[in-house]
């Protein structure tokens, strides 16, 4: 985490896990979530996804929330792996993010298991905004 940051936000505030094959969307979203309190981790693919999540939470550590892009080209992506996430805590925080903002799963994010959508391009404040309501909305303790 760099200097300005530390600085920044004293108190962490959780960890998010962010899942997306573009590296310059998780900067963006790991730039954004540290500037406002949280630790990010990332993970290239659903499997990985699953899996950090899952160890995540034998460790007592859940992640505060996750977001998931909804098209990972030749693996799995947020719409199968939000179901895995559902089975490990069925209180889960999740958002669906993708560049498709017609999509079903991003147009009716609820049905889909989801508490939030992302739409792409990720713009800074939006990522902000719409993950700070959603958070704040579930009560969640920050």
């Amino acid at each position: 985490m760099d200097e300005h940051l530390e600085k920044e936000n004293k108190a962490i505030k959780g960890t998010v896990l962010i899942m997306d094959d573009d590296e310059d969307v998780c900067l963006l979203v790991d730039y954004a979530l540290r500037y406002a309190g949280f630790n990010v981790e990332s993970a290239p693919d659903g499997p990985a996804a699953i899996d950090l999540y899952r160890n995540r939470l034998e460790m007592g550590q859940p992640y505060i929330a996750v977001i998931l892009d909804l098209n990972i080209p030749g693996k799995i992506g947020g719409k199968e792996v939000i179901g895995s996430l559902h089975e490990l805590n069925p209180e889960i925080i999740a958002f669906v993010s993708s560049g498709y903002p017609d999509d079903p799963c991003m147009v009716n994010f609820k049905d889909y298991g989801f508490s939030g959508a992302i739409p792409k391009p990720i713009m800074y404040e939006d990522i902000l905004d719409s993950f700070m309501h959603v958070i704040e909305k579930r009560g969640t303790e920050l």
